[in-house]
């Protein structure tokens, strides 16, 4: 099968790609450094689209580093670049530093007309919550929330906040679904949490201190989804 060239997608920042990479992870993912459009960058690549990686990066000056530390302790996230493996209380994601790669991932993919996820628009929270943490059942970490300023139907002077997952049918599906809401304003917390087990309402928080919930990650974008199309 032919490499086709990737389709980056920038995060709002650093706290964004370590919450992604290292939050609410049974491991952390590896970080890539790499240059991309002339900067440096660390990447991770959660998806392929039509035989195109999907990767998400932010900048980062990241020099000598070799591992991406995070922590959030009492409702304070804390994301730093570190040369070792050296406090227990950190995550770390370890950072492969990409000398070259091949010609086709080292520019943007062009996002084809019509290509992308297929999006379903959601009554609320709540489900989307439940679509989400479905795989903490099984004992594995839960989906990440992208939260993105998304223009609907196309036109350029109507935009508005979602927030969504990427999810297949099943693993042999070749189509994926973005999942979403929309938001009547943006939410300054890096979490959501849910309550399976009592009718309560899902909540943007900033702590994982309370028992009794699942934690769900948001990642703001720093632009909308090129491969969502939020729609009225």
């Amino acid at each position: 099968m032919r490499l086709k060239a990737p389709v980056y997608i920038p995060l709002a920042g650093l706290k964004d790609f370590g919450r992604l990479v290292c939050a609410l992870e049974r491991a952390p993912m590896p970080s890539f450094a790499l240059t991309v459009g002339g900067k440096q960058v660390l990447a991770a690549q959660l998806d392929i689209m039509n035989g195109r990686p999907v990767i998400y990066f932010t900048e980062a000056e990241v020099g000598g580093s070799q591992y991406l530390a995070y922590r959030v302790s009492n409702g304070v996230e804390e994301v730093t670049l570190a040369d070792s493996v050296g406090n227990p209380t950190f995550v770390y994601s370890p950072i492969l530093n990409v000398e070259k790669f091949p010609p086709a991932l080292a520019k943007f993919g062009k996002v084809e007309k019509g290509a992308g996820y297929t999006a379903i628009k959601l009554k609320d929270m709540a489900s989307l919550a439940k679509v989400a943490a479905y795989k903490t059942i099984y004992e594995e970490a839960p989906l990440p929330l992208f939260l993105a300023k998304q223009q609907r139907g196309g036109k350029a002077t109507a935009a508005t906040t979602i927030i969504g997952t990427i999810m297949s049918v099943n693993e042999n599906d070749s189509l994926s679904y973005f999942y979403y809401v929309p938001l009547t304003s943006e939410p300054a917390e890096p979490f959501l949490r849910y309550a399976s087990q009592r009718p309560e309402q899902p909540a943007f928080c900033s702590s994982l201190d309370e028992h009794g919930y699942i934690y769900l990650k948001v990642i703001r974008l720093a632009a909308d989804h090129p491969l969502v199309k939020a729609y009225d």
